[in-house]
């Protein structure tokens, strides 16, 4: 946009005193571009989009680009595909798990606990939704639907953001990096282990 077409842009878009712009980049002009808007509109926002990832807008900020905000999207849903599938861990009570080579599941319900210390996150633990732990292990899951009925209130998507925020902060900086970053540890619960041993080898219940 030249400085003439963002003035009647902004002469269209005043609700008052205050007047609030948010700029879409083309991808092919984040460097230069941003700049030159800062200079004409030192008070608008800036926000890029276009096929951005962690690698691209950290490059951008590394290269000094004025942009306060990055929508992102393409990336997150044709990036590197995540595989997932529904595994059979209990039968009316009953743990059950998968033997097969290389495919080997866990039984029973489980439960995700996180060890802090302090306000740091120091490692995950896979266990069994039934297992207490003391308040340095936090319970991730929650339960919100059973048997197709709401169960408990929805989070707003500002506590949601605000959650998500704090839990990525409270991550160890190594783990965090864009380049190389550390394996998280993750690790199985004593009574998820003996379970898993204790199931193996048992016959499925009939349906």
């Amino acid at each position: 946009l030249r400085s003439h077409q963002l003035s009647q842009f902004l002469s269209r878009d005043r609700s008052g005193t205050r007047c609030r712009l948010d700029i879409l980049l083309c991808q092919y002009s984040y460097s230069g571009c941003p700049q030159k808007v800062r200079a004409l509109l030192p008070d608008v926002p800036i926000l890029a989009s276009g096929d951005l990832d962690e690698y691209e807008i950290c490059r951008l900020k590394q290269a000094g680009a004025y942009i306060d905000g990055y929508g992102l999207g393409t990336r997150l849903v044709s990036g590197s595909p995540v595989n997932g599938v529904y595994k059979l861990v209990e039968m009316d009570g009953t743990p059950v798990m998968k033997e097969s080579a290389s495919k080997v599941t866990y039984p029973g319900c489980k439960q995700i606990f996180r060890q802090y210390e302090g306000d740091r996150i120091i490692h995950d633990a896979l266990g069994l939704a039934s297992e207490t732990h003391n308040r340095s292990m936090r319970p991730l899951l929650s339960l919100f639907m059973q048997r197709g009925e709401l169960v408990a209130p929805l989070d707003s998507l500002n506590e949601i953001a605000q959650r998500t925020a704090q839990s990525v902060t409270a991550l160890p900086s190594t783990v965090r990096k864009v380049t190389n970053p550390n394996p998280f540890p993750v690790e199985l619960t004593p009574a998820l282990t003996e379970l898993t041993q204790a199931t193996r080898h048992q016959p499925v219940p009939c349906v």
